[in-house]
């Protein structure tokens, strides 16, 4: 399901045993990230999920005050702290898409990805996903999360797909900047990217 398969007429969804809905199944793991078993392939991991949810941000015009690769004070592994006002639904869906989305297809591009990992990715964007929600319903928006192929995550995911494809070099930019210095604050971001950045 990695690749969306965005024409099938049946989605592949399936339940973990929290209750949460994911494309691949649950592995018998300890912990979300075990999959991933090596520290510096999670932390390139966390480097390309920040780097898709701040490309896309940028290109809807969204300010990026700071990326970083540690802890957040709410427990986030990893974290993006955007600013500004977001005028269309599809546009912070994708934002919010964008950070799955992007990990997993850096780890296909390096020949890593497994199911177990596209598992982990998954949950690890659980946040983004319910914050997705949260904002459908703000709205107004009809979002039936497991949709398909049209009006749930695979749409949304669709989106997050072509605003990526269009800029993937400086998502890889931004993440191997990452890799190198764990925090960028917004001035770094908009250099890095050479993309505008409401918040410089």
């Amino acid at each position: 399901m990695d690749d969306l398969g965005i024409s099938a007429a049946t989605s592949l969804w399936t339940e973990n045993t929290d209750g949460t809905w994911t494309w691949h199944p649950e592995p018998d793991v300890p912990t979300i990230y075990a999959p991933f078993r090596d520290c510096d392939l999670l932390r390139v991991h966390g480097s390309f999920h920040e780097a898709g949810h701040v490309i896309a941000a940028l290109t809807i015009g969204l300010g990026v005050d700071s990326v970083q690769l540690a802890p957040s004070e709410q427990g986030h592994m990893f974290h993006t702290v955007i600013s500004g006002d977001v005028y269309r639904w599809s546009d912070y869906a994708a934002c919010l898409a964008a950070g799955e989305r992007a990990a997993s297809k850096w780890l296909r591009e390096i020949g890593e990805w497994t199911p177990e990992r596209a598992w982990s990715i998954e949950r690890g964007a659980k946040s983004d996903r319910a914050n997705a929600a949260k904002f459908a319903a703000r709205i107004g928006e009809p979002f039936d999360f497991l949709a398909h192929p049209w009006g749930g995550w695979a749409q949304v995911c669709s989106w997050a797909d072509g605003r990526l494809k269009a800029h993937w070099d400086r998502v890889t930019a931004l993440a191997d900047a990452l890799m190198g210095s764990t925090s960028l604050d917004a001035q770094a971001v908009a250099r890095i990217t050479d993309l505008p950045n409401a918040s410089t």
